[in-house]
């Protein structure tokens, strides 16, 4: 053998072949790869119709939501703040003053989307919802024109039996048949921490502890009651446009205590029956009079209460779907336990309408609400209050449904305090839906309104933070019509 190199006659066409394919190997390198297949959606079945599992997890998610929109007529809400909006010109007149300057009606639209993600997890299900979205008001608040708004439902985590976050009050079913909400009963969305245990068979009790001031109403300081008036004219603060006050001199401390709800609860394809309880503080301050060293400096407290129990009996012998729903509510200390509040969310410190005529005459009613009342000497004692509602829902054929409805609540206001006033507030409506396709609902309502007090019409002089006197409008009775025309397609 001599000293040359060699190599096998196979490696040599190898490195031949790679020498002639490398460049047209390079080229295909640089040519687009065909993506592969994303992941199909999958059907979650565990959580009901409509959940899909999110590709590439193991969490079922549901969206969907509705759009609506809403004509109030004479103001569906007619005897509480925000309610009975001026337009957008001039008037020296605000709640619960009503004349030719305010709308005889207004609209809104809404849209909400509801989101809901659920996971399997080994202590159970967690879960988290939200449901909101936005709306256009063709009156945005008193004396404004048209606006936007946002708009939120819920937003909460459940988890093993818990809940945290922004969902209906545990005292509440949330249960409702009509566009309006009464003014008899509690039905109130909240911010919530709560436990809840299932028994099986369809009982459970729940514990929460739920945000106060969403509860709160206010405590009241009277003073000397002095002689009634028939015009605006002897209202000095009302000339002059100021339109103010007419709220009575609110003496609430700041809240140091969250409220405490417990249920009980048991339903199934029968309805459903629930007890509710609920503690709930009174916070006050003192008079800066009575020698405190500035207003708010300190507060004393007292604890109020209030007791709910509801029913909702399902009735498919009279008619698939039909439903009766009874709700009775007990409170001291507690008034919006009982109801008085013109919506979900809000909560209301006074109750009125008074309509102006031509000559300015004045007639109607406005009522303070209060947990409390607190007399001169700095006192102050807790306002009871108790109401009772019904609903019932029948469907004449499966794409139309009827709903009648009412209810009575009575404000007790310890009689000791001078210029306090005691009333009461009943409600009756009737509304129709027509749904022809599936998830549209088009339907009206009208309601009747009526609030008759213990004393008529006139002024009570309110105490100042320094003593003095500030009057304050109280009594009197009055009735209303309103309606309702709504158009909502669920998705």
């Amino acid at each position: 053998m001599t000293g040359r190199s060699w190599a096998p006659h196979g490696a040599i066409s190898l490195v031949c072949l790679t020498a002639l394919f490398a460049p047209r190997m390079a080229e295909a390198a640089d040519l687009p790869v065909k993506a592969q297949a994303t992941e199909n959606v999958k059907v979650c079945a565990a959580y009901g119709p409509g959940f899909y599992y999110i590709p590439g997890t193991d969490t079922c998610l549901r969206v969907g939501g509705w759009a609506r929109m809403d004509t109030y007529m004479n103001v569906a809400a007619i005897f509480s703040q925000g309610s009975a909006f001026g337009g957008p010109g001039y008037s020296p007149f605000a709640f619960p003053f009503r004349d030719a300057h305010d709308a005889d009606y207004f609209t809104q639209g809404r849209g909400v989307a509801e989101i809901d993600a659920r996971t399997q997890t080994d202590y159970g299900t967690l879960r988290s919802y939200f449901r909101g979205g936005a709306e256009w008001d063709s009156q945005s608040g008193p004396g404004k024109g048209p606006g936007p708004a946002l708009y939120i439902e819920r937003a909460f985590i459940q988890f093993g039996g818990l809940t945290f976050g922004y969902t209906q009050s545990f005292f509440d079913t949330g249960i409702g048949y009509s566009i309006a909400t009464l003014f008899a009963g509690s039905n109130t969305w909240n911010t919530t921490a709560a436990y809840t245990a299932e028994f099986g068979n369809g009982f459970s009790a729940s514990l929460a502890v739920e945000d106060a001031a969403n509860r709160t109403t206010g405590v009241q300081a009277t003073g000397v009651s002095i002689t009634g008036v028939t015009s605006p004219s002897d209202f000095p603060f009302v000339s002059g446009g100021t339109g103010a006050p007419l709220l009575y001199s609110n003496y609430q401390a700041g809240q140091q205590t969250p409220d405490f709800v417990a249920n009980l609860r048991a339903e199934g394809a029968w309805g459903m029956v629930q007890l509710a309880g609920a503690l709930h503080q009174v916070e006050a301050m003192p008079p800066a009079y009575l020698g405190s060293a500035f207003i708010g400096s300190s507060s004393t407290g007292q604890w109020g209460y209030a007791l709910g129990a509801y029913t909702e009996i399902r009735l498919p012998f009279i008619a698939a779907g039909d439903s009766l729903y009874l709700q009775a509510n007990y409170s001291e200390g507690a008034l919006n336990y009982a109801g008085l509040a013109a919506g979900n969310q809000n909560r209301l410190q006074a109750i009125g309408y008074i309509p102006l005529n031509s000559v300015g005459l004045m007639s109607g009613a406005y009522y303070p609400l209060a947990d409390a009342v607190m007399g001169p000497d700095g006192s102050y004692e807790m306002v009871g209050a108790w109401a009772i509602q019904g609903q019932f829902r029948h469907f004449w054929v499966p794409q139309v449904r009827s709903a009648v409805f009412g209810g009575y609540v009575s404000v007790d206001v310890p009689t000791n305090v001078v210029g306090a006033a005691s009333f009461a507030m009943w409600q009756a409506g009737v509304n129709t839906f027509w749904s022809p396709v599936r998830n549209l609902d088009i339907g009206a309502e009208v309601v009747y309104t009526a609030v008759d007090g213990s004393r008529p019409l006139g002024i009570t002089n309110a105490v100042s933070a320094s003593g003095g006197v500030i009057p304050t409008l109280v009594g009197g009775s009055a009735n209303a019509v309103s309606g309702a025309v709504r158009i909502q397609r669920n998705f």
